[in-house]
């Protein structure tokens, strides 16, 4: 089983469909077909289900999407190892939101790129839209999140410490006149907030 078939294989089962696949991998949509015919012979079984111009994976497919991301994993780690000799090499793409990047990333960042040059991390705001999306299909690589609690089936969920947050009022709004806030207390008051995710 050649690791080419599987990057052919892994862009069609998360685009599920060969034009759009064909166009990531610079390949003629011929060419990805050929390879999927290929890994499909080579397995013995069906891979995606075809309906109509419609493509799902089947339960084969699904099985192994999740060991030709491994493998993919693996061979870039392996790649980098060898080409970087012990430094760490290649890149990671990190969704978080603007507040706690600008809090907490500097000092961070700043003790990664000591130990790690020639690594590079792209950050981008974070959305959770399509956050369990794009972390099993390794468009992005890690999370944070400002939140009670989140549950993600086949995500590694860690929580990192508990913020604190902070009422902050007009001095003449009645809201600073009282000793302790409780969330009843601001029943019917306009809130501004951090979005929570």
């Amino acid at each position: 089983m050649e690791l080419r078939l599987l990057r052919t294989f892994r862009a069609v089962a998360e685009r599920l469909n060969f034009t759009r696949a064909a166009e990531d991998l610079h390949l003629a949509q011929s060419s990805v077909s050929a390879q999927i015919r290929l890994l499909e012979e080579d397995l013995g079984v069906s891979l995606f289900d075809r309906i109509g111009r419609r493509i799902l994976l089947t339960e084969a497919g699904e099985t192994l999407l999740h060991y030709a991301r491994r493998m993919e994993a693996m061979s870039d780690e392996i790649r980098n190892e060898i080409a970087a000799g012990t430094e760490k090499a290649g890149s990671l793409t990190i969704r978080i939101p603007e507040t706690v990047a600008a809090e907490y990333m500097p000092a961070i960042v700043e003790d990664f790129h000591d130990r790690h040059p020639k690594a590079v991390l792209n950050f981008i705001n974070c959305d959770d839209a399509r956050l369990r999306e794009e972390l099993n299909s390794g468009r992005i690589d890690l999370a944070f999140l400002l939140t009670d609690e989140v549950t993600m089936p086949n995500v590694t969920v860690e929580a990192l410490r508990t913020e604190s947050l902070m009422l902050v009022a007009a001095p003449q709004h009645p809201l600073s006149q009282v000793p302790h806030v409780t969330t009843a207390s601001m029943h019917g008051s306009t809130i501004l907030h951090l979005r929570v995710d």
